[in-house]
């Protein structure tokens, strides 16, 4: 890996790092490194450093909370995108509407709308990443989707055009999105005003009923697998056989199936492989494809 930052306009050229490990961006902690890494701290940094990579060749891509992200040994060939600065992560409540960058954790922005008195997120509470990749994925529950919230949505496409979608432009399905630009900026959601006691008791319980239905070492557990539209996951992988499957230093939780756990000296081609394996052991026994939630780079 390496190459001279040159390719980069230099005015961001500071802003990029060479071969940087991956595995603490991610959940697993498991990964190679990326061939450039760059946390851009505002609009014209972020917008300068896609039209450099648009004009060398150079292959993008955007990194969220990773707790869905499984990075292969073999690392990144290209630059990853880091946005975690607060200028991506901005909230400005106007009456029923919020306005929420993409860089947002989800769980800000939920908890923000519960403490000024804006009900409709609330049930997302516990989904971890930030807002570009729950909007990306429309992350759900069994109350409703976040693209049920969405009315506008500006994007950063891979040539640093800003584009600007409003709810006609968009379209929303089980976990997908048509969101296929490079960079979700922000998004505007409508919500409704709720009385912020009622709302916060609402996350709260919510919150207590999700936990109980996770591993406790969250920090090294993913979900890998996309809950099917008709069935769930952890019942067609105890339906096969597969409850606590092991492959080297990962496994799938015995207590919750549609939990990868990694342990110490866990590698990716281990992931991979009892993903793989769980997955074409399902359709065998189930008939059941089961989709990737894993986002394998």
């Amino acid at each position: 890996m390496g190459r001279d930052l040159d390719v980069f306009d230099a005015s961001v050229q500071h802003l990029v790092r060479e071969n940087e490990p991956m595995a603490p961006h991610t959940w697993l902690r498991i990964g190679g490194e990326a061939r450039y890494y760059c946390e851009p701290t505002e609009m014209g940094g972020l917008t300068e450093l896609v039209r450099s990579c648009s004009r060398s060749n150079i292959p993008i891509r955007v990194l969220g909370g990773g707790s869905n992200l499984l990075v292969r040994s073999e690392g990144v060939d290209g630059l990853v995108l880091n946005l975690s600065a607060p200028s991506f992560s901005q909230m400005e409540v106007n009456g029923t509407t919020i306005r929420c960058g993409g860089g947002t954790k989800l769980s800000h922005l939920v908890t923000h709308c519960a403490g000024v008195g804006l009900g409709g997120l609330e049930h997302l509470v516990g989904i971890p990443g930030t807002v570009g990749g729950a909007l990306y994925g429309n992350a759900s529950t069994l109350n409703g989707d976040i693209g049920q919230r969405v009315s506008e949505v500006r994007l950063l496409t891979r040539q640093g055009e800003i584009l600007t979608r409003n709810r006609q432009q968009l379209q929303f399905s089980h976990h997908k999105s048509s969101l296929d630009e490079l960079v979700i900026l922000d998004a505007t959601f409508e919500l409704e005003e709720a009385e912020v006691k009622a709302l916060t008791q609402r996350m709260q319980t919510l919150w207590i009923v999700k936990r109980a239905n996770q591993p406790t070492i969250q920090s090294l557990a993913v979900v890998p697998f996309v809950e099917p539209d008709t069935s769930s996951a952890a019942e067609l992988i105890e339906l096969s056989g597969m409850r606590g499957a092991v492959e080297g230093n990962v496994h799938l939780s015995s207590n919750h199936p549609n939990f990868l756990v990694s342990t110490p000296g866990a590698t990716s081609q281990q992931v991979l492989a009892l993903i793989y394996r769980v997955r074409d052991t399902v359709l065998e026994r189930t008939g059941v494809q089961l989709q990737f939630h894993l986002t394998i780079w």
